[in-house]
């Protein structure tokens, strides 16, 4: 928890990029924003020759339970993807979105899909604007990225996209909300954290009432990094309470109901990298999503790299380590190709 709090301020990791934050919806009069980030190195105007082909994009979608974080926050920002970036001279972008318990899922899913029209209406017009015509993106070009929520949203949006997504990399997703470990109300550890009580939850519902009588009007969180909202989620994951916020009404969030109604990935491919030790999104769930898509898809080119650690064992890991450099290049060569 220290950790997660004294990390929130340390930008160092986005020293080689250029960031322009925008808006790109809002909702009761919330502003929800986006980053884009670029590498520095193509403001030099010796890059012409890589700045005279539009750059390929990543889009990355930012971890934290679907409860907390927010687009730029450090320690949820794997510097391996922005050694990526830097590496092919990529932009990636970053969106917000809004936040659970305040919003449902089908109002997150809403808006990483009112994101995605942005991004193609409105992207070009912003780097044209902000780096005068320099720094152009490729939209035939894109990768969806994200680790944990991230993840779990990164493949959402390629099966939404599967044609306009090229490839996919998830790391430690949410597969399966419905899975016990989601839902099941029994007390698990999570990475070596004192049990919060676990009535945290529903004091934070009971509080969101209280806020919206008072003020009439809903309320909305898209970015949130204190102590407080981690301990938020942290007692959800410790109380397998995740899963009671995702309704059951409706196929939309559930990746594994979408592919047996005939949703399919990328024709690119899919990577998936996991911790053996994860206590927050377990690597059975990953397992699942390999058998059900030998089921449904074969054909897919699918990957699941299974790795010693816990939850965030990668934010260690350089691009060019062995082990994470071979998982890449099959996704990699989708992306750029």
């Amino acid at each position: 928890m220290d950790a997660l709090t004294l990390g929130a301020t340390d930008l160092s990791r986005f020293e080689a990029f250029s960031i322009v934050s925008v808006g790109y919806k809002a909702v009761h009069g919330h502003t929800i924003t986006v980053d884009v980030l670029y590498p520095k190195s193509l403001n030099d105007p010796s890059q012409e020759h890589v700045l005279s082909v539009p750059r390929p994009v990543l889009l990355r979608y930012h971890g934290g339970g679907l409860i907390a974080g927010y687009s730029l926050f450090p320690p949820f920002f794997s510097p391996w993807y922005l050694e990526l970036a830097q590496e092919h001279s990529a932009i990636i972008v970053s969106p917000n979105y809004r936040l659970l318990p305040e919003s449902s899922v089908l109002e997150v899913l809403e808006d990483v899909e009112d994101h995605w029209q942005w991004m193609h209406r409105s992207l070009p017009i912003l780097l044209q604007q902000e780096t005068k015509g320099t720094v152009k993106p490729d939209l035939s070009r894109i990768m969806a990225i994200g680790d944990s929520a991230g993840g779990y949203l990164s493949l959402q949006m390629a099966l939404s996209h599967p044609d306009e997504i090229r490839a996919v990399n998830a790391v430690y997703p949410i597969v399966n909300p419905k899975a016990p470990y989601f839902s099941s109300c029994q007390e698990r550890p999570v990475f070596n954290l004192p049990a919060y009580p676990p009535d945290t939850l529903r004091w934070h519902l009971d509080s969101i009432k209280r806020q919206e009588a008072l003020t009439q009007k809903p309320m909305i969180v898209s970015a949130a990094a204190d102590a407080d909202r981690f301990r938020l989620m942290f007692a959800a994951c410790q109380y397998g309470q995740l899963g009671q916020l995702f309704p059951a009404a409706s196929i939309t969030p559930y990746l594994l109901e979408r592919l047996d109604a005939g949703a399919r990935f990328p024709r690119g491919g899919v990577l998936i990298l996991h911790g053996l030790d994860d206590t927050v999104a377990p690597v059975e769930e990953s397992y699942l999503l390999r058998r059900k898509l030998a089921q449904v898809d074969p054909s897919l080119n699918f990957r699941l790299v299974v790795r010693d650690g816990e939850h965030g064992f990668d934010h260690l890991a350089k691009l060019h380590d062995a082990w994470l450099w071979d998982a890449i290049q099959d996704i990699v060569r989708s992306w750029l190709d």
